[in-house]
């Protein structure tokens, strides 16, 4: 729903925060039934799981994974797209998603449109009778609603109480006019951006969105449910003020919009924002109404489609909706569908439809090795990906890839794979670690270093966008799970270390990819072991270390640098670093 949904995107994923190839399988397998992680009911964030090193670091024996999986407990994921049919989109749009099997469709019927003079409302126009006949064809609505009319307030945000009554009337028309087709109100689209809520001078903003909330919820009594934040990505450090200001007690859910060019990370995240609800003493259900991924690569798309998807489910969300179901002229990749012709991403959406959601919330697995992401839905279907090594079925277990394609020679990677059937085989990876399916777990830990070298660690930051490693002092320095920044300048560095002990005495390859849009000097970066440098560049537009041969004894430390070279400013990129074992290294490509 957002405007220049795809500049923004990359922008804050710039300043608030790549597929490996397959390497030669090694003479190991892992045998995997899968054995189920903590369930995750609706409401509980997921649990990461936490393996010794040494599992993944096997290379002669055989490790077996037997336990057996159960079923999730909590409800199937309702996966949903947005339309706009109130920016003029035509009736035909019902079919495709029809086509699509979606069940929930986000759209709007802006206030101003709708009441144009006091009291009285037009709900008759051809954007309401296309939400209507979406409804008449047994699909549910999310409608979004920002409290501004021009016949009150002056068009700003509404502060008064004459103003939230008329918004709340307003709110309770469209209830009336949808009845149970209307799964859901969202309060505003968003608020997080620059100018999204625009009171008057001297209004807090804060207490005066909780008060909006307030009206609304005592006209519509919980039915539909009333959604507040909508925040651009899942912005939970913008959150955290709302909730401390009572938002939790007046609605019945919090709206945010994940965005992110890879899944791997959301699931900390999600756990992020649960916490914060907790903080403030009450948990009310999280929709995910906007997530989607700008890019021309269908493939990639449809892939993180599904990983996004199931990553949201078992994090605990019930709703989530793609942006969009049709590609359009501001945004001309994210649709489900190229004009009335599906794509990739549009066969994703129907797969997982038809064949994984409906067997329930998924429970994260543990198959031996923390790089690799298992997620069982039922009792028999698995969604995995992770890091590259091969894939032997069993009798009766099939496999599909993201749009549902069977696989005859499947192979795990940075790609979904759908297991249906629970014997399979699974071949030794050669990746040690992974900056990027390892972010945000015990294989590294994230420092700030300062001009005389001393090394400070970094804390989770909630932020209006989306959560990063940083602290409040060195700011703008962040690492997230794909894109970082140093801080400073040559005469006082403030440089973002990502560290990696061994746990064993290991003979590896590190290769890497960044990337940065040609601005400002560059980033100087060094690989150091213990602290001496095997290995310096310096990132103007994209650089691709590697392989750098590294011997580690066990405790030994890696350290990957990242400083802002002479001037400030232009410093920020996007990153992927992997560790092989020696000899069995393959090119990295940049997550961006």
């Amino acid at each position: 729903m957002a405007l220049f949904k795809n500049t923004r995107f990359r922008q804050s994923l710039l300043v608030t925060a790549a597929i490996v190839a397959a390497p030669a399988l090694a003479a190991t397998v892992i045998l995997a039934t899968g054995k189920a992680a903590t369930s995750t009911a609706a409401s509980q964030p997921v649990a990461a799981v936490t393996l010794s090193a040494s599992s993944s670091a096997a290379t002669t024996t055989a490790v077996v994974a037997t336990a057996k999986a159960t079923t999730a407990a909590g409800s199937p994921l309702m996966l949903g797209a947005q339309t706009h049919f109130s920016q003029g989109w035509p009736a035909g749009v019902n079919d495709l998603a029809a086509q699509a099997q979606a069940p929930l469709l986000r759209d709007s019927l802006p206030w101003a449109a709708g009441e144009t003079s006091k009291g009285q409302y037009a709900l008759n126009g051809a954007a309401a009778q296309n939400l209507m006949a979406a409804c008449q064809a047994g699909r549910r609505l999310i409608l979004t609603q920002i409290p501004v009319n021009p016949l009150y307030d002056n068009g700003l945000w509404v502060s008064s109480e004459q103003g939230r009554a008329a918004f709340a009337a307003y709110l309770g028309a469209l209830k009336d006019k949808f009845g149970s087709c209307l799964a859901a109100i969202e309060l505003g689209n968003e608020i997080n951006g620059n100018r999204a809520m625009v009171f008057a001078g001297g209004i807090d903003s804060v207490a005066a969105y909780v008060r909006i909330a307030a009206a609304a919820r005592a006209r519509l009594g919980g039915s539909p449910a009333l959604l507040g934040g909508s925040t651009n990505m899942i912005g939970t450090g913008f959150l955290r003020p709302l909730f401390a200001a009572g938002l939790l007690a007046q609605v019945d859910g919090i709206a945010v919009h994940p965005y992110r060019n890879r899944a791997e990370g959301l699931d900390a995240e999600m756990s992020q924002l649960w916490a914060a609800m907790d903080a403030s003493g009450r948990r009310v259900p999280v929709w995910a109404t906007e997530f989607g991924l700008a890019t021309a690569d269908q493939g990639t798309a449809a892939g993180e489609l599904v990983k996004q998807a199931t990553m949201l489910a078992a994090s605990g969300v019930g709703q989530a909706s793609w942006y969009a179901l049709i590609d359009q002229t501001g945004f001309p990749t994210m649709g489900l569908f190229a004009g009335s012709a599906i794509k990739d991403q549009g066969r994703a959406f129907r797969f997982l439809q038809a064949s994984v959601l409906p067997k329930g919330a998924p429970t994260r697995l543990d198959l031996g090795d923390p790089l690799l992401f298992a997620y069982r839905f039922g009792s028999d279907t698995t969604v995995i990906w992770g890091s590259p090594r091969g894939l032997v079925l069993g009798n009766g277990t099939r496999a599909y890839g993201p749009t549902g394609a069977a696989l005859a020679t499947p192979a795990i990677g940075d790609q979904p794979i759908v297991l249906v059937g629970t014997g399979y085989t699974l071949g030794a990876s050669a990746v040690v670690a992974d900056t990027l399916l390892g972010w945000s777990s015990p294989a590294w830990r994230y420092f700030v270093r300062n001009k005389g070298g001393t090394d400070t660690a970094l804390d989770w930051l909630d932020d209006t966008w989306t959560g990063y490693y940083g602290n409040k002092y060195s700011k703008p320095l962040r690492i997230n799970a794909t894109s970082a920044a140093p801080a400073g300048d040559a005469a006082n560095p403030l440089r973002a270390v990502w560290r990696y002990t061994a746990p064993v005495a290991q003979a590896i390859d590190l290769r890497g990819c960044f990337a940065k849009t040609a601005s400002g000097d560059g980033v100087d970066l060094t690989v150091q072991r213990n602290g001496k440098a095997v290995w310096q560049g310096v990132l103007t537009t994209t650089l691709q270390p590697g392989p750098v041969a590294v011997d580690l004894a066990k405790g030994d430390k890696l350290d990957l640098v990242a400083g802002p070279n002479q001037g400030f400013g232009g410093d920020a990129f996007f990153y992927r670093v992997v560790l092989f074992r020696r000899g069995q290294s393959a090119a990295v490509t940049c997550p961006n």
